[in-house]
């Protein structure tokens, strides 16, 4: 059974206020900000979300007798179930009720009806719901489970925690119709402590038991676990509704606040459950700090942190599958039931078909084409839904069978302490022997399988599917089966090595390395040791990513969740070549400090490439705008911007030409350059001299002396506001060239990235070979090398992107890079050698009255290259090639590093992003071959296009920022313009990075776009308890690192670990603070369960054994059975 309570297996449903119709199933709350502060007055609240529960009846012991007769005549007349009616008051009333009130949600009922399952054939139990479709006049059977990608661990929490009060032995329960009040007898007779019949003579002695048994009168023991069981499932329940009214009520509080505001909550009331403890004397509502208390949660004081509260009201951890991580026999850490040493060597040696001897000559991993399970599907079948093909392998008799005889052989005692062996049981004693033979020391440490490094930096910058790719032609070579059987071992050995290549949707985009695979790990992280581990396996991409940026709400609890980040840095730090691997591939705390330095370089200078990807084009309109604000102060913007200026002369307004307007807008004419001193006056309502206009040009009429004086003050007071505005024609150029700088700078910081991302082979390429780079453009027509300008070729270059050319160790590569696009293309179909500068063709020109002159012309080839994308926005095509283009160098060449004894360059793992040679591969095409020409955007600025074409470059700019996404996190709702933190507006764009080729129509409408903290902050901030707590978790094999990771399966291994720990008091508020996050999520931790006492060590261990014959076992520590196989060497306390 999983150590996960259904209480938060799934998240409450949104309420209406919050909910988004295209949102992924575990989307995250949005975060809604609108610029109104908060006296705005909130809109009125949505409909409350219903309670799932009516009050729970009262019982009394006539009804338990009823119930009783009800039993003991017509239900046991046959040994078949049947359904047995629940009078109103019996003990078992409560819990009835709250099942048929969990199989008739709107929510349940609408999932059940999306799979075309008859309601009233569903059947429940506790991993999985049954129930039958007709198609076509056939009636098929259909089985969704917690683990598979239907929704059901989503939608079925309710259900299933008030299934669990009821269905002790987990035979399942069939649906209850709302108006239905029968129950499954077997169901009734488990709650009443009777053990249901399965045969003849069992049926007899029910009968017996319930002949002589007064129900009017139940034992306090029988009366007090039924009486528990269904207070606890109702609890459930509520803790869940009552978390969905909250959330609803916090969302209204903050619906038009930004994350700054303040928000007071001291009087705020929100709806509570009949089972809450605030519920004293019947009240149904508390105040909603006494109801965030209650939930574990703390008060709020700003729009931010209430946001955050939201997201971890909609955040929750499936049910971890019975198997876990595959590895549970052989887990890293010795514990009761883990197999030994020496039994991991039996095991291993077992399937050998070259052994000589008594031991089976079958190689076990035959097993996995049980069923036809190989030969009936591909490997890409076999590969997306590995977890029910291996249910079908792990399921067959034979490897039932199998599991059980090698148990017995090893003397292994199960959970019942004796050799019967569970199914699951069983099945792990298969799974350790497939993964013992592949490899004898697997698990092994983490992220490494059967010898082959998942984070080795040759894979920095690949994606998950081709790291995969290669680690199953790893395992099919150790193995030399069927190759369809590596897709199945594969997913055996990640999900304990590196289970984030098992979450489901993960964006093809995504690179190993990037500080978004860096949360995709952090949110794996969390749930695995939250949740139990494999609990991940069951979530999609965005609701890991939902865990990845859930905010502590603690100090102590900062410090767990930056635990989690700990080994996510260090392997980051050796695929970006930080530092070295070592020897023996252990890491220190100076690796920790190497690693968090690097990353907090990389974050800051990607922050600082996006605050200049935000900042818009300084045009000539909003540096007149921003002067004349500072000398009318007084003047909000709308009022600027409707402020007009007259000619205050009337002979010069009499002289005018018709077409030349006499009242201008002030910011046009300040444009313009007219605004000078003497000339103009402002114009008001009451200005004298500016009502009315002449009827004819002769018309001479001269404001009185009263006005005359008025237009005066007014000119004069007009000309000392002038005074102090700067020349607006210098001031452009000089902001434009800051601007131009400052992009230039963001655009080489993001190149870096990409390159700093690519793979190993490639960033070796360019940081120790030679490396050309080139430029396109297309040739001039019939214009004379002799004519042509600057202009006319600067017109025809491809800005857009660069030819990058490297000569390593022998071997010629080639890489497109369009920085503004966020693109890196490899191309390995280019010539060796590159024709330069065009052809040149003699032709004869006439100039003037001279004879004709032999002058030559440039003329381009067909180059393969999309020189569109050179040009526009476009992505580059393959297998496209573009006529009359020249190819240009751009610079000299920069050289090789020196060459070793052998005549080879270095191999070394290259620190591509902060390297001097990443940095001069950057600036030349910054300086060389940038996206904007100098003119061009001045132009812009100046305003003398087009509005669309001077948004151009700010529309660019735009594209630039939302490709960014990969490399700093910020999810952009583009409909809105702003940002939510979660993945409700995620678009993933199939052309190359999140959103970067988000067309024109959407990149226009974003305006404005906020900050998020960028992926990957969590997990590279430094432990505030200080790097020397950091050590202790950095190699598994010091003892303290897997402290946090095991704290769920006792305090056995405590003090061990303690021991090794250079600070026991953090360790101790780190363990405090993650069984409090495992109580908001609803996972039963084992410790509270283990046995403290011990009176023996094994392998370092402090364990209680027992001891069965000649031999000693460890206990169980939940009941303290034996369990295991026998403690070689063991010897207790008194003999030590």
């Amino acid at each position: 059974m999983s150590p996960v309570s259904p209480i938060l297996h799934a998240r409450s449903p949104i309420p209406l206020a919050l909910t988004v119709t295209s949102a992924p199933i575990g989307g995250p709350i949005p975060d809604t900000r609108v610029r109104n502060r908060r006296a705005a007055v909130p809109e009125p609240a949505s409909a409350a979300p219903p309670w799932t529960l009516q009050p729970a009846p009262a019982t009394s012991a006539e009804a338990d007798h009823q119930l009783h007769t009800a039993l003991s005549t017509s239900a046991l007349r046959q040994l078949a179930d049947s359904s047995v009616q629940i009078p109103h008051g019996a003990t078992i009333r409560p819990g009835f009720e709250a099942l048929r009130s969990a199989f008739n949600t709107a929510e349940m009922r609408a999932w059940v009806a999306s799979k075309g399952m008859a309601l009233d054939t569903v059947v429940v139990k506790p991993d999985s719901v049954s129930g039958w479709v007709v198609d076509s006049g056939v009636a098929t059977q259909k089985t969704f489970t917690l683990n598979d990608t239907s929704g059901w661990w989503q939608v079925s929490a309710r259900l299933r925690a008030a299934a669990a009060a009821l269905d002790v032995a987990g035979n399942g329960l069939a649906y209850v119709h709302p108006e239905s009040e029968g129950l499954s007898r077997n169901a009734v007779l488990q709650g009443y402590g009777i053990p249901p019949p399965h045969t003849a003579d069992e049926l007899q002695t029910v009968r017996q038991a319930l002949s002589t048994a007064d129900w009017s009168a139940l034992s306090p023991e029988v009366k007090g676990r039924l009486e528990q069981r269904n207070l606890r499932a109702r609890k459930v329940i509520d803790v869940m509704d009552e978390r969905v009214h909250l959330a609803s009520t916090l969302s209204e509080r903050v619906r038009h606040l930004s994350d700054e505001d303040e928000v007071l909550l001291a009087d705020v009331q929100t709806p509570i459950s009949r089972s809450s403890s605030l519920a004293i004397d019947g009240v149904d509502q508390a105040t909603v700090s006494e109801v965030l208390a209650s939930h574990g949660l703390s008060v709020p004081k700003t729009a931010r942190e209430v946001r955050n509260i939201l997201r971890w009201l909609d955040a929750a951890l499936p049910p971890a599958p019975a198997l876990g991580d595959y590895a549970q026999l052989i887990a890293r850490q010795w514990a009761p039931g883990v197999l030994s040493d020496a039994d991991k060597r039996f095991v291993a040696e077992l399937s050998d078909d070259d052994t000589p001897g008594n031991k089976p000559a079958v190689n076990l991993l035959r097993v996995l084409d049980i069923r036809g399970v190989l030969a009936l599907n591909s490997a890409g079948t076999l590969r997306a839904d590995a977890e029910r093909f291996l249910e079908q392998v792990l399921n067959s008799p034979v490897a039932l069978n199998w599991g059980r005889a090698v148990a017995r052989n090893r003397q292994f005692q199960g959970a019942s302490g004796s050799d019967q062996l569970s199914t699951l049981e069983a099945k792990q004693w298969v799974l350790a022997a497939i993964m013992l033979q592949i490899d004898p020391d697997a698990p092994g440490r983490p992220g490494t399988i059967a010898g082959y490094d998942i984070y080795q930096p040759a894979n920095n910058g690949r994606t998950l599917a081709s790291v995969r790719t290669d680690i199953e032609t790893h395992l099919w070579k150790k193995t030399s089966l069927d190759p369809k059987v590596a897709p199945l071992l594969a997913h055996l050995f990640l999900a304990a090595a590196a289970p984030e290549f098992l979450i489901r949707d993960v964006p093809s985009t995504l690179r190993m390395g990037s500080a978004e695979w860096a949360d995709l790990r952090l949110g794996v992280t969390f749930a695995e040791r939250q949740g139990g581990a494999g609990s991940s396996r069951a979530m999609s991409y965005p609701e890991i990513m939902a865990l990845a940026r859930l905010d502590a709400r603690t100090a102590d609890e900062a410090a767990v969740l930056d635990n989690h980040g700990v080994d996510v840095l260090l392997d980051w730090g050796l695929m970006q070549g930080v530092y070295a691997k070592t020897a023996d591939g252990r890491y220190t705390p100076q690796h920790y400090q190497q690693a968090s330095e690097a990353f907090q370089a990389q974050r800051e200078q990607l922050l600082q490439a996006l605050m200049a990807f935000k900042t818009p084009l300084p045009t000539r309109r909003d540096q007149a705008v921003a002067n004349l604000q500072k000398v009318f102060p007084e003047l909000s913007g709308p009022q600027l911007q409707a402020l007009q200026v007259y000619v205050a002369d009337p002979d010069e307004r009499r002289n005018m030409k018709v077409s030349e307007p006499k009242i201008r807008s002030l910011i046009e004419t300040y444009m313009t350059g007219d605004l000078v001193r003497d000339r103009w006056m402002l114009l008001e309502a009451d200005t004298p001299g500016a009502t009315g206009a002449a009827r004819t040009p002769f018309s001479n009429a001269r404001p009185s002396r009263t006005e005359q004086a008025a237009i005066v003050k007014n000119v004069r007071a007009l000309n000392a506001r002038i005074k102090r505005l700067p020349s607006l024609p210098g001031q452009v150029v000089s902001e434009v060239d800051g601007y131009l700088e400052s992009l230039k700078q963001g655009l080489g910081i993001t190149t870096k990235r990409m390159i700093a991302n690519l793979p190993l082979a490639d960033r070796q390429a360019l940081e120790y070979g030679a490396v050309e780079l080139f430029t396109l453009r297309e040739q001039i027509d019939g214009v004379p090398t002799l004519d042509q300008t600057s202009a006319q070729v600067e017109a025809r270059r491809g800005r857009k992107g660069t030819l990058i050319r490297c000569d390593y160790n022998g071997e010629i590569s080639y890489f497109e890079v369009f920085p503004a696009k966020m693109m890196i293309v490899k191309r390995t179909d280019l010539p060796e050698q590159l024709v330069l500068g065009g052809t040149f063709e003699e032709t004869q020109r006439t100039y003037g009255r001279w004879a004709p002159s032999t002058v030559l012309l440039q003329n381009g080839a067909v180059e393969p290259f999309d020189f569109t994308a050179y040009t526009s926005d476009a992505s580059p095509r393959s297998d496209v090639s573009s006529a009359g283009i020249i190819i240009d160098k751009l610079g000299d060449t920069l050289p090789a590093a020196p060459a070793a004894a052998d005549g080879r360059v270095s191999a070394a793992v290259p620190n591509s992003f902060a390297s001097p040679r990443s940095q001069a591969i950057v600036d030349r095409i910054m300086q060389g071959n940038f996206i904007h020409h100098r003119d061009s955007v001045l132009k812009y600025a100046q305003g003398q296009l087009p509005l669309e074409q001077q948004r151009e470059v700010s529309q660019r700019n735009d594209s630039i920022l939302l490709s960014m996404i990969p490399f700093v996190g910020a999810i952009v709702d583009l409909a809105k313009g702003n940002i939510i933190e979660g993945t409700r507006g995620l678009l993933i764009d199939t052309a190359g990075a999140f959103l970067g080729g988000a067309g024109t129509a959407v990149r226009s409408l974003v305006k404005s776009t906020k900050v998020v903290a960028p992926f990957g902050a969590k997990a590279f901030r430094v432990l505030e308890k200080g790097v020397s707590v950091v050590s202790a978790f950095l190699n598994p094999v010091d003892g303290a690192a897997d402290l946090l990771v095991n704290s769920a399966k006792g305090v056995l291994a405590l003090p061990r670990a303690l021991n090794s720990a250079p600070n026991v008091s953090a360790f101790a508020n780190m363990l405090a603070a993650q069984e409090k996050l495992r109580t908001f999520f609803g996972v039963h931790a084992a410790i509270d369960r283990a046995v403290a006492t011990h009176n023996g060590h094994h392998q370092g261990v402090p364990i209680r054994a027992v001891q069965m014959g000649a031999h000693w076992y460890a206990a169980n520590p939940e009941s303290g059975l034996p369990v295991g196989t026998p403690l070689e060497g063991y010897r207790p306390l008194s003999e030590t």
